[in-house]
């Protein structure tokens, strides 16, 4: 199903037209009409006001579609609604921290180094040992 078949089959569900949908979201008729017949894309501000209007999260609306016919994953749907909802800085250190977890994905524990200086002496033990856990 797509974003705009389910955007309509839960606009439905709750018993809106679109017009009353139009007026809850400051949006137009004919806009909401496009992106339900999946002609036009709506931003993301708009579709957090369409699934806050219809009492709905971003993840039950991305959950209920299937884009481009893939299934998702609830984890990425989770970080995808979480992502959104950030303020643009940051957003920019989830990526950061996403790039580094890629990075160590692909790199053995042994590459894997934390510099002794800028981890207090008792922390250090407990590192170790959660390291250590998972890791295997």
């Amino acid at each position: 199903m797509s974003l705009g078949q389910a955007l309509r089959q839960l606009r439905k569900q709750k018993g809106f037209t679109l017009a009353e949908l139009a007026q809850r979201t400051d949006s137009y008729v004919g806009n909401l009409s496009r992106i339900e017949r999946d002609i036009s894309r709506p931003s993301l501000d708009l579709l957090y006001r369409i699934s806050e209007s219809l009492n709905f999260s971003l993840a039950e609306v991305f959950s209920i579609s299937e884009l481009d016919n893939r299934a998702q994953n609830p984890d990425q749907i989770a970080l995808n609604t979480i992502f959104i909802s950030l303020l643009e800085k940051d957003r920019d250190l989830l990526v950061a921290f996403a790039k580094l977890l890629r990075e160590r994905a692909g790199s053995s524990p042994e590459e894997i180094m934390i510099e002794s200086g800028h981890i207090p002496s008792e922390s250090r033990e407990e590192i170790d040992s959660e390291s250590k856990r998972s890791w295997k």
